[in-house]
């Protein structure tokens, strides 16, 4: 590095240091090395040595020099490609005395550019390979090969890798139309983001590297000149089967298949080859999902229009696909994206071990049906287990079977052999001819049987007689292999005895493989400290053990399912789990690991990837501990009292610090696993109580309802807290805990603690509500569907032909599309980025993420649209019509591209179909005639074809004069495997029927008005007619939900992940979440979908579980909210017309003051600063004021005033400062009317043209006059009669000039903003009334919270004592606008404001630099445009926010 830094700086050597690309370091102490001051100290002490080696001084952490150097190169070497190579084995100091000496965090440097990997080697052997088939060496020359090839393309010469393999880095990172290649300019940049859009956590290449480093220079050699293997290969057409190699455990799959990558590789460099490794032992890659992703993760490498298309989804919709299902990455990104690209050169896809796998039947399944614009070659290699049988016998046209036989690999068995036996025994020809024979007629083909004897047989290598005799012993297969290697383990001693079985517990019961380091440190606890864990692994562990670039694995999955056999009692899989979930939890369980959290916030860098492998070196442990514990308890034995008690521990003491670690990772994921996990747990522990005759004391004394609790805390915490915990790790503790509910786990334990500060008071719901928001459309119109996708849900008022776009996370609105006629269907594409509208005279498609219209032609036919859905393709729409007409549309063009009818035209009947509904896979269409059975066509044969026919069982029953009156079905889903419907029959059930089989089940005892299933297939939802909401779980269609609501169900629909429901009621659309959809996900946990155990796993996650949750329809809702200036009080107008006084203290009900009509809604409501007088008005123009007297202890009288009607609602009411007088302003006047003394009546009245977007203000300087603020001018009026007194125009700021654009919502530069373009929405003053913060918005838009929609100005000085005209002087707040949803007004001089995520905050009118500082949040599930413009405060900093006809109290929350 010094080097570098000299050379760079040095005129004669420029030039030649300008040449060098990159730089390869092999154990480099870049952060110094901890043992060199004791060296120095060694040698300072032997004699001839007269002082401290200054050289060797210079290699202490703390060196000057090397802080220099470091610091020097960081500035240097930002063109440099850097790649660190660190030991992982500990180097022999003297006998006895091991210790790495370079640690991994030393020999990283943590610079963006630089890769970093592990090396099996100690500091001394690092750099020394033993041959050419050196693991080490084959890493470190892959890496110089790489590094060539991008010197190669970067000077335009042939690259010396083939195109798949070159780093992003190589390949250029074009910019996308939308501008997000600007944002992406580096390779590394994007490389990052398509990690995390993909959730990709491993690397492919050193998995690649380390089965290519187990086989043998010349192997393999004989699999591509099979003619199986070259006719896959040659095959033309979009047609290519699937080829299938199929082979016993062990008999070298992997090591083909990695063979066949690099043949391909290298055989062309027009050829890419994706490719996968699935493994058994790692819960994550044994997942079809991830599989998938990385598939897809290594096209976006290479492609620019895969890898743009991602950044696109990702850009418009924010989808990431960590949590999302097979099946859903499969449609979204193959169907969706990849499938649809004409790629220029052939595409391979390997995919090895498919009998690992969690679910090989869905992979097997998404293979055949797979369609792409590109022929892709794919090659699966896999024991032959039923599902890999059950594919090649339904799939012969489209697979290619090769079975391996012994006589394939003998050869290369063969030469494995020969090349140990040779090494070992180079002189005794006859001795090695005698043991290759021997060992070659018993292999059968098995690689690891072969590897395994040789182990046995090299520990007997001393005399004839002994390798004779190991010869003889061993036994031919690997069960009884095993079975020998088991043995030699038991007869250890027993302290070896039981150190192997608790080693082998924790590689077979590990979630993923464990590194050296993590394994030590979870041993320790038990063992103490290891002199060197490699070696004691390889001397007691019987060969079931490997250990590879320091990863800790079996030495085969068959190896794993013998030691977990029952039969040879060596590991229980519950008993081992157990142990693992106890050392987890009590590591996790200490009081340290506050600290270290806290200490990493104050530390950020600590957080950042660069420098999370220094924190992990320090607690190996820490991160498996964090992220598996609950996957150990899923799976340990249910009736410990030993593990209840430690999970009591944790969750009374440590839970929160462990929440707290999770959000300083950033994987709230985590939280939602556990939380399956211990549901999981519960269950079995429930079923084995329910099951045993006889249950043992513990299963009937252990109370299970907590441990629930906790479960769906947590993932109430995620859906409710999420976004907080993100940006604020510490709200954990302080404030999250109080807004859950007082009887969750974590509201009971953690929520009422003393020294929680913020209170919240006022919610009677004690348990989490499943009623995550309810908004409105249109006032008083309808909502006829509802359409949610994973970032958006889309409502539709078709008499307005409206829809409106909210987000899903928030559900606040975003934009509004205007189809401007009426509207009966939408559609969204399948990435949900497009929607379609279908109206009577036209078709209309949109772009989601902005409102933009992008497409659409005329309707060309006067036929009613019967349903709407996009095409194969996203340039095209489908439309079945009411004429029985199905036809295919291009966007682009407006022209039918194909036309089907679903009835022969000759047989038109007028009434036409009742409904029409596409397949998911847009093959089939069902069809319902108004008094005829149900029919299902097949859109891609031909017309002449015979539909078929559902006829129920009791229809087929009536006499032939009862033909034609078949029971009316009312709505149709589609499974989605395509193959079967669910009907919906008016008043007598449901009917799932498998149309290719021609079978019936019915369920009668369903009652359904709209009926919708999930997309998985996995929940089937339906309402009845008077509201209430069932879910039930297929295919036993057991009830496990039920929600009672009052008022009519127009539209329901599940969210894309079958966890959320929405529902349209009327002009309401509801979002509920309830718990009971979170079920396991796809990311890789060992659940239902695992090959051990499945049975008796699946049978406890199909247990019924009925949860019913209940929502009263009838309660009013808040519109108006008041509160009195000493926080006792406050009042609450609703949208029954009653106005009530409530205590601020618990929000119970004081005094109903008065009633407005019943049918009203208050929109307007003011209280006097005395508290003696209060006014309200309503949306039918009534205004009624009341005098109050309080009485002490909550009760009040209440005396007459006035009650009057006016033509407009009522915008304001501001009282006098001696309340003898009160302002009414509406839209359009303004009139003073006097409220004291006997006669109430008007004194004066003011009407203008418009509202001219003006708010009224007290003066602070005269009690007599009035400010008229609006967005150009502060006028001043007198109270008595309204004239007006002075005006002064706010002088224009830079940022003043600027008009609201409704197309893109984006600030214009070009002129100022007209008037009635802009409305004041708040004004408040400063304790002196010297500083006024005002708040302007485009007219007509109050409700909006969009910060775009804010404008926020600050007046610094402002008096009204003078006659002075000039203008007032503002200040634009552009920076604390763009951060502001709604100004709520000023608090002791500070102004305070939710911002765009929902914080409470206050931001310093003075100091030099004038300070943002969060105090509270807003919990999610009080979100809503209507409560959050209600949101109030009072002098004392208790804050109020409407929820659910409800008044949230939070108090002390601004105080600090």
């Amino acid at each position: 590095m010094k080097a570098y830094i000299l050379g760079r700086q040095d005129p004669m050597c420029s030039k030649i240091f300008e040449q060098v690309r990159g730089i390869v370091f092999l154990a480099t102490p870049h952060g110094g090395a901890s043992d060199a001051k004791l060296l120095n100290s060694i040698l300072k002490a032997l004699p001839f040595s007269t002082s401290r080696k200054e050289y060797i001084a210079q290699l202490e952490p703390t060196s000057h020099l090397l802080q220099d150097i470091n610091d020097q190169f960081s500035k240097t070497c930002s063109e440099l490609t850097l790649v660190s190579f660190y030991e992982t084995m500990r180097t022999v100091f003297a006998r006895g005395v091991k210790k790495i000496i370079v640690e991994r965090a030393s020999a990283i440097l943590g610079y963006p550019q630089e890769h970093s990997s592990p090396l099996a080697a100690d500091h001394h052997s690092i750099c020394k390979f033993i041959s050419t088939t050196d693991e080490n060496y084959v890493c470190v020359k892959g890496v110089l090969k790489m590094m060539r090839s991008k010197i190669d393309f970067a000077a335009g010469l042939p690259s010396a890798l083939p195109a798949s393999q070159r780093p992003l880095s190589s390949v250029s990172v074009r910019s996308t139309q939308d501008g997000a290649g600007e944002r992406r300019s580096s390779a590394a940049e994007a490389t990052k983001e398509l990690q995390e859009i993909l959730g990709i956590t491993s690397s492919l290449e050193s998995e690649l590297n380390a089965r290519m480093a187990q086989k043998m220079e010349g192997s393999c050699q004989w699999f591509p000149r099979k003619q199986s293997f070259q006719d896959w290969f040659e095959c033309a057409g979009m047609n290519a089967p699937v080829f299938i190699l199929t082979a016993p455990p062990a008999a070298g799959k992997s090591t083909l298949a990695s063979h066949v990558i690099q043949w391909i590789q290298d055989i062309s460099f027009d050829t890419a080859c994706q490719y996968f490794f699935f493994v058994s032992d790692h819960q994550l890659k044994r997942t079809v999902s991830y599989c998938l992703r990385m598939i897809a993760f290594q096209l976006a490498l290479r492609y620019d229009a895969v890898r743009d298309a991602l950044f696109r989804l990702k850009d418009e919709t924010n989808a990431t696909f960590e949590r999302q299902s097979s099946k859903d990455v499969w449609e979204k990104i193959f169907r969706g994206i990849i499938f649809r690209i004409p790629f220029k050169e052939d595409i391979f896809w390997i995919l090895d071990a498919l009998d690992e796998s969690d679910t090989p039947s869905i992979l097997c399944e998404m293979l055949m049906k797979s369609r792409s614009m590109t022929p892709i070659k794919i090659l699966v290699t896999s024991r032959e287990t039923w599902d890999v049988s059950n594919f090649i016998c339904n799939a012969k046209d489209k697979v290619i079977h090769e079975a391996l036989t012994p006589a394939d690999t003998y050869e290369d068995i063969k030469e494995c052999v020969s090349a140990t036996v040779r090494a070992n025994l180079p002189q005794d020809r006859k001795s090695r001819d005698e043991v290759i024979d021997q060992i070659l007629i018993k292999a059968n083909g098995s690689f690891l049987w072969v590897r395994l004897t040789l182990d046995t047989i090299r520990e007997n290598w001393h005399t004839h007689e002994d390798i004779r005799k190991a010869l003889r012993d061993v036994p031919e297969g690997m069960e009884p292999l095993y079975a020998g290697m088991l043995g030699q383990i038991s007869q250890q001693n027993p302290s070896k005895r039981a150190m192997a079985r608790e080693i082998l517990t924790w590689i077979v019961c590990s979630y993923r493989p464990l590194d050296l380091f993590e394994l030590e440190a979870a041993l320790t606890t038990t063992f103490g400290d290891f002199l060197s864990l490699e070696d004691t692994i390889s001397q007691i562990c019987g060969h079931f053990v490997r250990v590879t670039d320091g990863k800790v694995t079996l030495v085969h999955a068959t190896a794993r399912d013998f030691l977990l056999n029952q039969s040879n009692g060596f590991i229980e899989k519950h008993e081992g789990h157990q142990k693992l979930a106890l050392a987890c939890l009590r590591y996790l369980s200490d009081d340290n690991w506050r600290h270290i959290c806290a200490l990493s916030l104050r530390n950020p860098k600590l957080t950042k990837p660069t420098h999370s492998s220094r924190y992990g070196d320090q607690h190996p442990f820490l991160t498996y501990a964090t992220q598996h514990w609950a996957y150990h308890v899923k799976n340990a034995v249910c009736n410990s009292d030993e593990l209840w008690d430690a999970l009591d521990t944790f969750v009374h003491g440590y839970i929160l610090v462990w929440i707290h670690g999770i959000a300083i990772s950033s994987s709230l994921q985590t939280l939602v696993r556990t939380a399956q996990d211990l549901r999981y747990f519960c269950h079995r522990h429930a079923r084995e109580r329910a099951i045993i005759a006889d249950p043992p004391i513990s299963l009937k004394t252990h109370n299970t309802h907590w441990l629930r609790s906790w479960a769906t805390d947590l993932i109430r915490i995620v859906r409710k807290f999420g976004r907080v915990l993100l940006q604020n790790p510490l709200s954990i503790y302080r404030l999250i805990p109080v807004f859950c509910p007082s009887k969750s786990q974590i509201g009971m334990v953690y929520g009422r603690t003393p020294d929680s500060g913020v209170s919240v008071a006022g919610i009677s719901s004690s348990w989490w509500d499943d009623c995550m928001a309810c908004v409105s459309g249109i006032e008083d119109e309808t909502i006829s569907r509802v359409f949610p996708t994973e970032s958006y849900f889309v409502t539709l008022v078709s008499t307005k032909g409206k829809a409106i776009v909210w987000s899903s996370e928030t559900c606040a609105e975003l934009r509004s599309i205007h189809h401007n006629e009426y509207t009966t269907h939408m559609a969204v594409n399948k990435l949900g980025t497009m929607l379609a509208t279908a109206g009577v005279r036209t078709v209309r498609v949109w772009e989601l993420s902005s409102g933009k219209e992008i497409g659409g032609f005329p309707q060309n036919s006067e036929a009613k649209t019967m349903t709407l859905t996009f095409g194969h393709s996203d340039g095209s729409l489908i439309i079945g019509r009411e004429d029985f007409s199905v036809q295919t549309y291009g966007i682009s063009s407006g022209l039918v591209t194909l036309t089907f009818w679903t009835r022969p035209q000759q047989n038109f009947d007028m009434n036409g179909p009742r409904f029409m509904t596409i397949s998911p896979d847009l093959m089939k269409i069902a069809v319902a005639e108004r008094g005829k059975p149900v029919f299902v066509w097949d859109m891609e044969l031909f017309q002449d074809q015979q539909p078929w026919r559902c006829v129920r069982h009791t229809d087929r029953l009536r006499s032939i004069n009862e033909q034609e009156a078949w029971t009316a079905s009312e709505v149709v889903c589609w499974h989605p495997d395509g193959t079967s419907i669910f009907i919906l029959y008016q008043g007598s059930g449901i009917v799932h029927w498998n149309f290719t089989e021609d079978t019936q089940k019915e369920y009668s005892h369903i009652e359904g008005r709209e009926m919708v299933l999930s997309k998985d297939g996995n929940f089937l939802l339906t309402s009845n007619p008077s509201g209430t909401l069932y879910v039930w779980a297929l295919p036993r269609f057991n009830l496990i939900y039920k929600l009672f609501y009052e008022d009519i169900v127009r539209d329901i629909a599940f969210s894309p992940d079958g966890q959320r429901i929405y529902d349209s009621r009327g002009a309401i659309c509801n979002v509920w979440e309830p718990d009971i959809l979170i079920r396991q996900d796809d990311s890789g946990r060992d659940d239902v979908s695992s090959n051990h155990d499945s049975g008796a796993e699946s049978s406890i996650l199909s247990d019924p579980i009925t949860h019913i949750s209940q929502n009263d329809s009838t309660v009013s809702q808040i519109t108006a909210l008041v509160c009195d200036s000493e926080d006792e009080y406050y009042c609450c107008g609703r949208d029954d017309g009653s106005v009530a006084i409530h205590s601020a203290k618990d929000g119970t009900k004081l005094r109903k003051v008065y009633n407005h009509s019943t049918m009203a809604s208050i929109v307007a409501l003011e209280w006097s600063k005395s508290g003696k007088f209060i006014v309200s008005g309503d949306d039918a123009g009534r205004i009624i004021c009341k005098r109050l007297e309080s009485k002490g202890k909550g009760i009040w009288a209440v005396f007459p005033g006035f009650d009057i009607r006016v033509n407009d609602l009522v915008r304001q009411f501001v009282f006098h400062p001696n309340e003898g007088s009160l302002l009414i302003s509406t839209e359009s006047s303004d009139r003073i009317w006097r409220i004291r003394g006997k006669t109430k009546r008007e004194i004066c009245r003011k009407s203008w043209p418009s509202s001219m977007g003006r708010r009224w203000s007290l003066c602070p300087d005269d009690s007599n006059i009035l400010l008229w603020i609006d967005p150009h001018k502060i006028d001043t009026f007198r109270w008595e009669d309204l004239e007006l007194h002075l005006s002064q125009s706010f002088n224009p700021t830079p940022a003043d000039e600027r008009r609201w654009e409704t197309e893109a919502g984006r600030p214009s530069l070009n002129r100022t903003p007209s008037s009635g373009t802009e409305s004041v929405r708040c004004i408040s003053a400063t304790r002196n009334g010297r500083q006024l913060i005002i708040e302007t918005v485009p007219t007509g838009s109050f409700s909006s919270l969009a910060p775009r929609n804010t404008r926020v100005h600050h007046v610094p000085t402002f008096s009204t004592t003078s006659r002075n005209t000039d203008a007032v002087r503002r200040v634009a707040l552009a920076d604390l606008a763009q951060q502001t949803s709604r100004v709520l007004g000023i608090f002791n001089d500070r102004t305070l404001f939710l911002d765009t995520t929902f914080w409470v905050c206050t931001w310093e009118l003075t100091g030099l630099v004038p300070a943002i500082k969060r105090h509270f949040f807003l919990p999610r599930d009080w979100i809503s445009p209507t409560s959050l413009q209600l949101v109030t405060y009072n002098e004392h900093g208790t804050v109020f926010c409407p929820r659910n006809g409800e008044v949230a109290i939070v108090k002390n929350g601004i105080k600090t």
